[in-house]
């Protein structure tokens, strides 16, 4: 009984590799920004509508790490990615095959965003700064850049997601952070307050993969998204809810510039425990 599970088990494992990255089956990986949880349910309506658009199954790739996101997009285990301007910038030097569709706007119909520097509101010193992950556009760079380049003058330790952040700031656990600025909004009431934000940055990009996803196939995505109608969009989750429209490179021009002379460490430069 038990050899014969086992070989039924290893049979299980190898059909169900083979059927998850049939084409017929997309693998869809979001960035983490917020709890698992939290992310399945924004993405879900985008996800069942191109599913019966595309008459294909399309299941969820979820990892806690940027940096897993793009490691697998370039073994091309992922067919859909959703990716803030930085990881985008990361991924396209290292990827040919990386083919982005739209930007999602944010509430005022805008394809650009911002990162806000936070603390809470009876907070005065600052001595820890609670960041999100290296390859998080709101993490070290944009931080840094509002600290006027002196990040590296106080600890500063990666907690990973944006939502993490604000609460460690609202518990006293660190005295400011890097949060993307619609979603420090949700904190306001717990008493989270900004104190300076980014200058517009590139929002938010739904890309895909040249290499196993043909041209035919990724324009169809793009013209299905780009023609879906507000009624649709709108039950979508908060941060793609607003509408979406076309990419163009050299919105990333000046995040480029940024990136380029910035050499972000990967690791915390101080450990609290």
């Amino acid at each position: 009984m038990g050899l014969f599970m086992s070989k039924f088990l290893f049979l299980f494992i190898i059909i169900s590799k083979l059927v998850l990255f049939s084409k017929d089956v997309l693998v869809f990986a979001p960035l983490p920004i917020l709890n698992k949880k939290d992310v399945y349910e924004d993405f879900y309506p985008m996800i069942k509508l191109l599913e019966k658009k595309l008459n294909k199954k399309i299941v969820f790739f979820y990892s806690e790490n940027y940096e897993n996101i793009l490691e697998e997009f370039k073994k091309s285990q992922i067919d859909l990615a959703y990716l803030g301007p930085l990881p985008y910038l990361k991924l396209q030097e290292q990827c040919e095959f990386l083919e982005p569709l739209v930007f999602f706007k944010n509430e005022n119909d805008s394809k650009f965003y911002t990162c806000s520097l936070v603390k809470f509101i009876k907070s005065e010193n600052i001595k820890k700064v609670a960041l999100t992950q290296p390859l998080s556009t709101c993490g070290y760079l944009a931080v840094n850049s509002l600290l006027n380049n002196k990040l590296q003058d106080y600890k500063y330790k990666y907690l990973g997601k944006h939502d993490e952040v604000a609460l460690s700031i609202i518990k006293g656990e660190y005295d400011i952070g890097g949060v993307k600025t619609s979603i420090v909004k949700d904190y306001y009431h717990l008493g989270l307050e900004e104190i300076s934000r980014t200058d517009n940055l590139p929002g938010f990009t739904l890309v895909g993969n040249s290499k196993t996803l043909s041209k035919n196939e990724l324009n169809e995505l793009q013209n299905i998204l780009l023609n879906i109608n507000k009624q649709e969009y709108s039950t979508w989750g908060k941060e793609i809810k607003y509408g979406m429209e076309k990419v163009f490179d050299e919105d990333y021009d000046e995040l480029r510039k940024m990136f380029k002379n910035l050499d972000i460490p990967k690791k915390d430069n101080f450990n609290d425990k």
